[in-house]
């Protein structure tokens, strides 16, 4: 388990977060997820690593959906393109 990883997870920002990558947030949920089934925590840090956890999956699932509509916007699009084609 990475001490000095974890201590940058919890003392992310949430503009930190906000600018994190998709990859980047899932990421860091793996470390946490590691660090869990390490068993090296006591109970407060896993309190407060759960929650950190909780936000980072949040954001990640936000940005998930947004790259959904994102794609299904580009597929309106070209289905739009194929049917003036044909």
């Amino acid at each position: 388990m990475d001490r000095v990883e974890l201590e940058k997870i919890k003392n992310m920002t949430s503009e930190e977060i906000e600018q994190k990558s998709f990859k980047e947030l899932m990421d860091s949920i793996e470390t946490i997820k590691s660090a869990f089934l390490s068993a090296d925590l006591d109970i407060e840090e896993q309190i407060e690593l759960y929650s950190k956890a909780i936000i980072l999956l949040m954001k990640a699932r936000e940005k998930l959906a947004s790259v959904r509509k994102q794609k299904e916007e580009i597929d309106k699009m070209y289905e739009e393109f194929i049917n003036k084609m044909g």
